[in-house]
């Protein structure tokens, strides 16, 4: 893979024009230390106060582990630079730990490397960010060996116009530590081309943190996902980001032609806001698949995706077991583990644009019976709304409500309705138990716009349904370009 580097002059105009160097913090006193070598790093790591700028320089860095040993301050950040962003290359065993607070990192470049264990960029404080980064290819030679590129252990810290391509082993690209570790953020950076392979846990992000396993609550993870771009980032093909706690924002990401979708697979609480999944009809993709409490799920505009588009779960019953074949997941909840898959109830699902989904777009129960009798994935969906939703050309049914299964073993178990409200559809059958006038028939065609999307032609008759976010606020929504994330330095 061959990538191409911007001037000196020009990346630095760049900088400036974008804010990737955190403009807010004040260097005017600080000391500037240009390092040749690991030995000149660890020293200058060492002796660094608040304000100081420690610059490597350009050229091939070996098995360099590089540890923070300082704090700056909020006004005052450590800084580590590359001398040139994109030419400071570290490969073999080469890693980065942020473990003092309010320490910087931008411009590296974490190349053809491989670790054993743990993670490329560690997180291990608090108010840290890493910047204009690159991971690429960074592999063991054994599929087998379990690390991350990137990890937080701790609270409030942001990666920010990072790239990432290339990884093919086990373990996410990116994670969320289960205790720990809140109110961290990943914005504007770019996941491209990473491989496809038949195991599980091998997620893109995976935000793990409270609210894993346990029933809603105040606490959460706090995670923000933001203005991301996902091409081709298949990992294990079901779950891009993969929800695993309470309380997370994931807005304004552009998915394109990857496997699996959004997920908000454990925990509870969570908004789902302007996001794109654009499937371009690529076998394996789907849209935003939810299980849990509480989620809010808004202005997503979800087109061509293979399968289903907006995917509410069954939850499993754990309360008893009701065949001697059932087998208990999760040691945690209660005597029987705590369900792999939550209860789905009290959910909002409003403002969506579903356009050609290659299956039924709107599931409700999706995955109802599924393995049973050894998981009990039988709670139907309940007490959840589905307002202003637009759903356009579906292959198979619009809408599927599940309808319980007669059986003996589950009959006492009884469901409240959920809500449908001003939804329009152009075409599917309608299945289940669905509001009386919830879901409106009209017709119309679609036709690509100047970024495009497939909208409505017929505008006018349905300004109120679908991802309305994209016409009324498009400096924020919209489907971001290669130009808009990533690091600067490289030609994407």
């Amino acid at each position: 893979m061959k990538f191409h580097y911007l001037s000196k002059k020009y990346f630095k105009s760049i900088c400036l024009f974008t804010g990737l160097f955190i403009g807010a913090h004040s260097y005017a006193n600080f000391i500037e230390k240009k390092v040749s070598n690991s030995t000149e790093l660890s020293s200058a790591l060492a002796s660094s106060k608040p304000g100081d700028v420690i610059i490597m320089k350009d050229g091939e860095w070996k098995d360099v582990d590089i540890d923070f040993s300082t704090a700056g301050t909020a006004k005052n950040p450590i800084a580590l630079k590359a001398e040139t962003a994109g030419k400071v290359i570290l490969n073999g065993s080469s890693k980065l730990t942020l473990s003092k607070d309010y320490c910087n990192v931008e411009g590296l470049f974490f190349k053809e490397g491989a670790i054993k264990k743990g993670a490329v960029i560690n997180f291990n404080a608090t108010n840290c960010t890493v910047s204009n980064t690159a991971v690429v290819d960074y592999n063991p030679s054994v599929f087998k060996t379990k690390y991350y590129w990137v990890f937080f252990n701790s609270s409030y810290n942001t990666l920010s116009h990072c790239f990432f391509t290339g990884k093919n082993n086990v373990e996410p690209v990116l994670g969320n530590a289960i205790d720990g570790a809140r109110h961290n953020t990943v914005s504007y950076c770019y996941f491209k081309d990473i491989p496809f392979a038949k195991q599980n846990g091998r997620e893109v992000l995976r935000i793990w943190g409270p609210g894993k396993l346990g029933a809603p609550s105040d606490d959460g993870a706090f995670f923000t996902v933001d203005h991301n771009l996902f091409d081709h980032a298949d990992g294990e093909g079901s779950e891009i980001i993969s929800l695993k706690s309470n309380h997370n924002i994931v807005k304004y990401n552009t998915i394109r032609a990857t496997l699996g979708g959004i997920t908000s697979r454990q925990g509870h609480d969570n908004v789902f806001q302007g996001n794109f999944i654009l499937g371009e009809n690529r076998e394996g993709t789907k849209g935003i698949r939810v299980a849990g409490q509480n989620h809010h799920v808004f202005n997503n505009y979800i087109s061509e995706v293979a399968e289903g588009a907006i995917l509410l779960m069954a939850g499993e019953y754990t309360d008893s077991a009701l065949t001697s074949g059932f087998e208990p997941g999760h040691a945690e909840g209660t005597s029987l583990g705590a369900p792999r898959y939550w209860y789905v109830k009290n959910n909002l699902f409003e403002n969506n644009t579903v356009i050609n989904a290659g299956e039924t777009s709107v599931v409700v129960g999706d995955s109802y019976r599924k393995h049973w009798p050894e998981m009990q994935m039988i709670l139907l969906p309940e007490n959840n709304t589905l307002k202003n939703n637009l759903v356009v050309n579906s292959k198979e049914a619009a809408v599927e409500v599940v309808s319980p299964f007669n059986d003996a073993a589950i009959n006492f178990l009884h469901f409240s309705p959920n809500k449908f409200e001003g939804n329009v559809y152009t075409n599917g059958a309608l299945k289940g138990n669905i509001t009386a006038n919830g879901m409106i028939k009209k017709s119309f065609k679609v036709a690509l716009d100047k970024n495009g999307l497939l909208v409505t032609k017929s505008i006018a008759d349905v300004k109120s349904v679908g991802a309305t976010e994209y016409i009324t606020n498009p400096t924020i929504c919209h489907p971001l370009t290669t130009s808009e994330v990533g690091v600067s330095w490289m030609n994407k």
